[in-house]
């Protein structure tokens, strides 16, 4: 008979299966205290060894000023809930320097992080949704508007469009060189000539976020709460699952060098951490 309380760690998300031998899981570390204001992601700042959230708390996708950024520290304390306020409806975050970038409804926001305030607010023009954010290793910004399915490219100041007309557009990742994003439960690979590539499908559809493992496997997040294992190959492998507990996975966080996972809970108000074995 199984000893339940052995498995209370896992309280955020339904542990699908027993791991099998090479096949990876997802072990709980810590949650926070539910003191965040509808967290939509969260970015790992490997240099300042902390996390970011942007909360959304007001309406998603409405400028409503209730929309702020949080820090916490790496052993799941919220260290300021509000760092950064003001903002609408925050969601994907990207750093460079000493800048955080992040979406914001209609805009992309610098905040100037040693400062911890906004320093610039710029507005794209005729946006739908700008959702998710990513910036290339040479500063290059990429994000993505769900609404009208766009990825643009945002470098010095200018603006310019790499991929349109997606219909589930969410998440965006530049990564070793690689432009990825994930588009109603599918992850792609943008070539070199532009051509785009299914790396992998038949994920749950609201694909939400991408982080990089290694070379060839990823971690997908879907706003429902599923959190996929993928390969370059095409090998999808369900590692979580908070659909039953109604428990959103939005778009994650990682640090690749320790191999923890950390994922916005969302409507529950918490982040909560998972090392990847």
């Amino acid at each position: 008979m199984i000893n339940v309380k052995k498995f209370s760690v896992f309280l955020l998300f339904t542990f699908p299966f027993l791991a099998l031998a090479n096949t990876p899981f997802l072990e709980k570390i810590w949650q926070t205290e539910a003191v965040l204001a509808v967290p939509e992601s969260v970015l790992y700042d490997a240099k300042r060894q902390i996390l970011y959230t942007s909360n959304i708390d007001g309406k998603p996708w409405e400028n409503d000023g209730k929309g702020s950024i949080s820090k916490v520290s790496l052993d799941g304390n919220v260290i300021d809930a509000n760092w950064v306020s003001g903002l609408n409806g925050p969601k994907g975050m990207g750093l460079n320097g000493n800048h955080l970038y992040v979406t914001d409804n209609d805009a992309v926001v610098t905040i100037d992080i040693e400062a911890g305030k906004v320093v610039d607010r710029l507005v794209i023009p005729n946006a739908g949704t700008i959702n998710d954010l990513s910036v290339a290793a040479n500063g290059t910004i990429y994000f993505t508007d769900s609404k009208l399915g766009d990825i643009y490219t945002l470098i010095n100041g200018k603006l310019s469009k790499v991929i349109t007309g997606r219909e589930g557009l969410n998440g965006v990742l530049h990564s070793d060189g690689e432009l990825l994003f994930v588009d109603s439960g599918v992850l792609y690979l943008v070539n070199g000539d532009g051509s785009i590539q299914a790396i992998a499908t038949g994920m749950e559809g609201r694909t939400d976020g991408i982080e990089r493992i290694d070379a060839n496997s990823w971690l997908v997040s879907c706003w429902l709460g599923t959190v996929y294992h993928v390969t370059r190959a095409g090998k999808v492998t369900l590692l979580l699952d908070g659909r039953p507990t109604e428990t959103s996975a939005a778009d994650l966080g990682y640090d690749p060098v320790n191999k923890v996972a950390y994922f916005p809970g969302f409507f529950k108000n918490f982040v909560a951490a998972y090392q990847l074995k």
